[in-house]
């Protein structure tokens, strides 16, 4: 009986564990500051981001989300990008139920998913490969509902 028991627990706690790695995709964390850093095994681009300042400029009831978005700074294989939204706050909520006007970002470098970030300030990509590459900041409610809101920028790293 006590086996049986051990069992059913493991096995409930295998589904859990593998709801949670699926709710954006399971990839390895990063350690970065203010965000879930995400990389992809075959890249070695990280994410950090550095102090965080208000992540709204306006919030109006009933007014569709927005994002702005733009690099500050590109230096070597470093870039640096500002950001803040409209009528959304960036919330630390992930994996909560869905507050209207509230969630997060996720970011994706290449179409590849690097990080979820939950609060503004300039974030920085570090030891991005030469060439071109698309950045894309997309808006998500708390449980990971895209809004099908996005700001996409284009860099060269040289």
């Amino acid at each position: 009986m006590l086996m049986r028991k051990t069992w059913i627990y493991g096995a409930a706690t295998l589904i859990v564990l593998g709801a949670l790695t699926t709710a954006c995709g399971s990839k390895e964390e990063v350690a970065s500051s203010g965000s879930t850093g995400l990389k992809d095994t075959k890249a070695a681009t990280t994410v950090a981001q550095g102090k965080t300042e208000s992540s709204v400029k306006t919030v109006t009831a009933g007014a569709k989300p927005a994002i702005d978005a733009q690099v500050t700074k590109v230096e070597g294989r470093n870039v640096t990008i500002t950001y803040q939204t409209n009528n959304f706050q960036l919330a630390d909520h992930m994996d909560q139920k869905a507050v209207q006007g509230e969630g997060h970002l996720h970011l994706y470098v290449d179409g590849k998913m690097k990080t979820m970030i939950a609060k503004t300030g300039p974030l920085t990509l570090n030891n991005l490969a030469a060439g071109k590459h698309e950045i894309r900041l997309e808006l998500q409610q708390n449980d990971h509902t895209d809004i099908n809101v996005e700001k996409i920028l284009n860099i060269e790293v040289k």
